[in-house]
């Protein structure tokens, strides 16, 4: 949905003009008889309902700042700036063979032999030398299928300790001036990784410890500091490791471990790469008043001063002014200011600042001594880019310095526009921000950001501390996580469950968006372990072929998140009936076979008679453990008739 143009007044000079003329015999009393143009009088109205038309046109045309205004009034986002692209890139060096380089945070690099696309480092990299390939260890060497791009299932999803070791090819004889930097890429399609503008922290879903070994010792150790942008393996991100002291490379092992892996499906590892950090499109700059002197000589105590920032045209993201000892702000615009407001406007296609009037924000006045801005450079599109390797250093960087982007740059934006802005606006108007319905928990559960929430059940009523009665004022919603549903995959769950860390986000959420005096729980779903019995008329070919297809069939339509009627996942607490499973198993057969009756058990028993529902409590989905394929004799039609 967009928000429409408001339209205050749609009345032409005919409109009006027609008006008049029918209210001039009862506003005169029936004395004024002569209403043609000739009339002087008539003549007069023409006159102002040609200014009036005017001044209704005028009416209609919204300027910007009022949109503005009205977004800051609805408690929306101004017209958005430009956003970054950003990327990891891995960092190398040549070696002198006794020290290891130090590569700072906010280190410049390009990949444009213009210089004109420059990203810029988030972190400090020390740059190991490296020699060979990096190993896995999990259950057993899995470093074949890491090189060749499949998926590892790095830990398990058991609730059991686990553990993975990663060998890296550091060449020994070094100490770590700095951080320890290394690149996990797991394959998750629904959470943004860290570097990303998107990415949102959420909880871990399990708890992790970094730690070092040196193989084929005792040698082992914890690290000084852990910044683990994978937020606990929950999506891809750069994990920063501080060693001790002693450390040295010939320490090269790494041990991943956690004494409950909780996670709602095994974190599935498709790469891993040392010295990396992230970076974005963007670079700082720092301009003094003495740099700027001929425009601010040139400044009036007039309104509307501009300051125009070198090499800013078209790529200015923000800015920070100072004059004096008295700081500036950027600000959307001007509407709710006054006159003493320190503020300022960003001009990113000129790259200047834009100061006020006097009346809504302050003019500047001051000595070129006293100024000094610094600004930023870069976002929009053209930082977009795909993968390449020849990335330098701009300026000054200790040692020679060479970089690749292991991903895509991505995720830049352009600016905003007024109109972009009006049509989010408008599309915000339909967004839920509040719980008062049973459809508005589902849709805030399952919009969680920085979790990936595949369904979710809202039971009205449902209180964990009252089972058996409703209980007013209370909701219990059951939540899904979003997981493979491929059985080939290494991290398909059958059954899954949501990680604490996603329950603690979505209670979060729905706790802020509940309304006052509502009980609000957030709960995994009820599991009900279920039997099939499927009997089939006659005397199939191949009843291997047979009994695994209907095995397969009845476990996708029992599927807790594909399965069901509407492929939409097997309705929370909906009974199991016979029937549409007989109709699943049939449908996925056709000819192969004839299905003649289904029977359903629960909680471990024999499968009952093949007529009767199995009822589920609401909350609860079945979880299928076993489906028995019998063959029966044929009926013939009229059999058993006497």
């Amino acid at each position: 949905m967009t928000l429409p143009s408001p339209r205050l007044d749609d009345l032409t000079w005919a409109d009006l003009m027609a008006a008049v003329r029918r209210a001039i015999p009862a506003e005169s009393a029936g004395t004024w008889t002569l209403h043609a143009p000739a009339d002087p009088g008539v003549t007069l109205l023409e006159l102002f309902a040609y200014l009036l038309e005017q001044r209704l046109f005028w009416l209609d045309q919204v300027p910007d700042a009022l949109v503005v205004a009205v977004l800051a009034l609805l408690g929306l986002d101004p017209p958005r700036p430009a956003v970054p692209a950003s990327t990891v890139l891995a960092l190398g060096a040549e070696q002198d063979g006794v020290a290891v380089p130090l590569v700072p945070a906010g280190t410049v690099l390009t990949r444009d032999q213009a210089a004109r696309v420059r990203f810029t480092t988030d972190d400090e990299v020390a740059v190991f030398p490296l020699d060979g390939e990096l190993t896995l260890w999990t259950d057993r060497d899995r470093t074949a299928n890491l090189l060749a791009g499949r998926g590892v299932a790095l830990l398990g999803a058991d609730g059991g300790p686990a553990q993975a070791r990663i060998g890296l090819p550091l060449v020994p004889g070094h100490a770590a001036p700095g951080w320890l930097t290394l690149l996990v890429e797991l394959d998750v399609a629904d959470v943004a990784p860290s570097w990303s503008p998107r990415a949102v922290d959420a909880g871990p879903p399990a708890e992790l410890t970094w730690s070092w070994f040196r193989p084929g010792t005792d040698r082992a150790g914890g690290f000084a500091s852990v910044a683990d942008g994978t937020g606990g393996l929950r999506r891809s991100g750069v994990v920063r490791l501080l060693p001790p002291p002693d450390w040295r490379t010939e320490d090269l092992g790494l041990l991943v471990s956690t004494p409950a892996a909780t996670f709602a499906a095994p974190p599935v590892l498709v790469s891993l790469a040392p010295n990396v950090s992230a970076a974005r499109h963007q670079e700082p700059r720092t301009v003094t008043g003495t740099e700027l002197s001929e425009q601010l000589y040139a400044w009036l105590k007039l309104p509307g001063q501009r300051l125009v920032l070198p090499e800013a045209a078209g790529r200015l993201l923000d800015a920070t002014l100072v004059l004096g000892d008295e700081p500036w702000r950027t600000v959307p615009d001007f509407t709710f200011g006054s006159s003493r407001d320190r503020t300022h406007l960003l001009d990113r296609e000129d790259g200047a600042l834009v100061f006020g009037d006097g009346l809504t924000a302050r003019i500047p006045v001051s000595a070129p001594a006293d100024v000094q801005v610094t600004y930023t450079l870069g976002g929009g599109l053209e930082g977009n880019g795909g993968l390449t390797a020849n990335w330098v250093p701009v300026g000054d960087v200790a040692g020679t310095v060479r970089a690749a982007n292991l991903v895509r740059a991505a995720d830049g934006a352009e600016p905003e526009t007024v109109a972009q802005a009006r049509d989010r606006a408008g599309g915000a108007l339909n967004e839920v921000t509040r719980a008062v319905t049973e459809q508005d928990y589902v849709t805030l559960a399952t919009t969680t950001p920085g979790v990936a929430v595949g369904r979710a059940y809202a039971a009205v009523g449902e209180h964990p501390g009252f089972p058996c009665v409703p209980v007013p004022g209370a909701v219990t919603v059951h939540v899904l996580p979003a997981v493979t549903r491929d059985p080939a995959r290494p991290d398909f769950v059958p059954a899954p469950n949501p990680d604490p860390g996603l329950l603690c986000a979505v209670a979060e959420r729905l706790d802020r968006a509940r309304l006052i005096t509502t009980e609000v729980f957030v709960r995994a779903p009820a599991y009900r372990p279920v039997r099939l019995r499927v009997d089939l008329a006659g005397d199939p070919a191949d009843r291997a072929r047979v009994a695994a297809t209907v095995s397969e069939a009845l476990r996708r339509y029992l599927d807790p998140l594909t399965g069901g009627d509407l492929a939409t996942g097997w309705p929370f607490g909906d009974p199991l009936a016979p029937s549409a499973l007989l109709r699943a198993a049939q449908t996925a057969l056709g000819d192969l076979a004839s299905v003649s009756a289904v029977a359903v058990a629960l909680d471990g028993a024999a499968p009952g008679e093949h007529c009767q529902d199995v009822a589920l409590a609401p909350g609860e989905l079945p979880a299928l453990r076993e489906v028995r394929v019998a063959v029966v004799a044929a009926v013939e039609p009229g059999e058993g008739l006497s």
